[in-house]
């Protein structure tokens, strides 16, 4: 076995020692501890015991899943390349062991945006009832005869202005003089 460490940004709920550790699925390794990096320090360290076996390399990563119908918490590993474009995973300086990244899994994505989601569901339901509201709905009634009135308004004017545009370009010169006019007449 070899031990590796993983550093967490994020909550490992469920994770415990002696979970185990899977990649790709597979059975690997252990979880060998779980802690905070220091007292000032809110990421948590995780170490983990993994078959030698096991292609762990550069690219791989670490996230909390959960079994299926049980719900018990395991370390997944995936990882993110091909095997002929990745590299080998060594020892950081300052690092006692090889240090796995570590991202957030889909559920923890999930489950970590599910406030906020909840407070735009909860304020566009709030929008919904206010718009709704039965004085916006009696007010909408109360305009609708008016918004009729004016709408046919507006139809009776743009016929107006379609057949006054069709006289003018029919004679252009009754801009000038206007509907009455009859034109130059020639002394008799």
């Amino acid at each position: 076995m070899k031990r590796y460490t993983v550093y967490f940004d994020h909550a490992v709920d469920g994770l415990t020692r002696g979970a185990t550790v899977k990649l790709r699925g597979i059975p690997v390794g252990l979880v060998n501890d779980i802690r905070f990096v220091s007292a000032g320090n809110d990421r948590v360290q995780v170490t983990a015991d993994i078959a030698e076996a096991a292609p762990v390399r550069a690219d791989t990563v670490a996230s909390v899943a959960f079994q299926g119908i049980t719900g018990a918490a395991y370390l997944s590993l995936e990882n993110t390349l091909p095997a002929t474009a990745a590299h080998p995973l060594g020892v950081q300086k300052g690092e006692k062991y090889p240090v796995i990244a570590a991202r957030q899994s889909d559920m923890q994505s999930l489950l970590s945006g599910a406030p906020a989601v909840m407070g735009k569901m909860s304020d566009a339901a709030d929008r919904a009832q206010k718009l709704l509201s039965d004085k916006n709905i009696g007010d909408t009634e109360a305009l609708l005869p008016e918004a009729h009135d004016a709408l046919t308004e507006a139809a009776a004017a743009f016929r107006e202005i379609k057949m006054l545009a069709r006289e003018i370009r029919e004679d252009p010169s009754i801009i000038l003089h206007g509907s009455k006019y009859q034109g130059y007449q020639v002394p008799k």
